[in-house]
């Protein structure tokens, strides 16, 4: 069985270990986002990467060391996809995705120098590959043009690394040709395109959801978040964080459309469980401090989430 060797170790790990990525970086006077997308499952099966090439690098010239438009925003979402692949309903789908920026002046990962005149923003979506209409929303994330108190408003399902997993709605009845496909987006005035580069490297969601670096990043973004916490979806779901002892405060609608919630860590390590109707509404957990994924459930479908930055 073939093997391959990681930079700078030498240990040698099977294919398995491995994964193409796609990595998207916006560069701004003052920061360079970057945003990983790697690791794409059905029913724990690889998925391949559509128009995919190793080591290629799309929308940068390396003569100026700038963006340039090799591809236009249509082309560069019509063209960053997985392969396409069969579904039907309660098929589960997962990715791994690490969002970050990095500071100009001190070349270390950052929040309180993030500048952007331009908001952007990328959602990742399920398309029937016959019809080319969205089957459904996987993940989306947005980050807003800085104003003068240079605190971006972020809008996000999911912390900055995560692993997306999702299961395909009772509404695909027959098997159906599908893939999934990133979609990137810059809105305001002179915008750079989206720079790419196609690679393929050691799968490294377990080290990223367990590193405490990058969990702190995480609690930090969010805790300078200027539009606050949020979730995805609407449901009848209330999570609120609470201090001496650290916790949250969950409360559901009466009568309610869960059936469980669930209260995890970022790297999903379930914390605590209930069932719908809760004992007591609001129901106190208590947990450590940091940031926190409330999942509300119907008959163990995730349905909407929560964050909430525990202190």
């Amino acid at each position: 069985m073939a093997s391959f060797r990681t930079d700078g170790d030498t240990t040698l790990l099977p294919p398995e270990h491995f994964a193409p990525y796609f990595s998207f970086s916006y560069e701004a006077d003052s920061s360079f986002s970057s945003w990983f997308f790697s690791e794409f499952l059905l029913n724990r099966k690889r998925l391949f990467l559509s128009n995919w090439c190793d080591k290629r690098v799309v929308n940068y010239d390396e003569g100026t060391d700038s963006p340039r438009a090799d591809w236009t925003a249509s082309e560069m979402r019509s063209r960053s996809a997985t392969r396409t692949f069969p579904v039907i309903s309660n098929d589960t789908l997962q990715f791994f995705r690490r969002l970050s920026w990095i500071d100009r002046y001190s070349s270390a990962l950052s929040f309180s120098r993030y500048v952007n005149n331009n908001g952007i923003g990328y959602s990742v979506e399920l398309v029937d590959s016959g019809s080319g209409t969205r089957i459904m929303l996987l993940d989306s994330f947005a980050i807003g043009a800085t104003t003068d108190n240079k605190k971006p408003c972020i809008d996000s399902w999911y912390p900055m690394g995560a692993r997306v997993r999702c299961v395909v709605p009772n509404t695909v009845e027959d098997t159906t040709y599908a893939y999934i496909r990133i979609n990137t987006w810059v809105s305001g005035a002179d915008p750079y395109p989206f720079i790419r580069e196609d690679g393929f490297q050691k799968m490294l969601s377990g080290f990223h959801l367990s590193n405490s670096q990058f969990t702190a990043y995480s609690d930090s973004v969010e805790a300078n978040n200027y539009c606050g916490g949020g979730g995805a979806g609407s449901c009848d779901l209330v999570a609120i964080p609470t201090s001496g002892p650290s916790g949250i405060l969950i409360s559901s609608a009466n009568p309610s459309s869960l059936t469980d919630i669930e209260v995890r860590n970022i790297d999903g390590t379930l914390i605590w469980t209930g069932s719908v109707p809760l004992a007591s509404s609001p129901s106190a957990v208590n947990v450590s401090p940091g940031l926190k994924i409330v999942l509300g459930m119907q008959n163990s479908t995730v349905v909407c989430t929560r964050k909430v930055l525990v202190q």
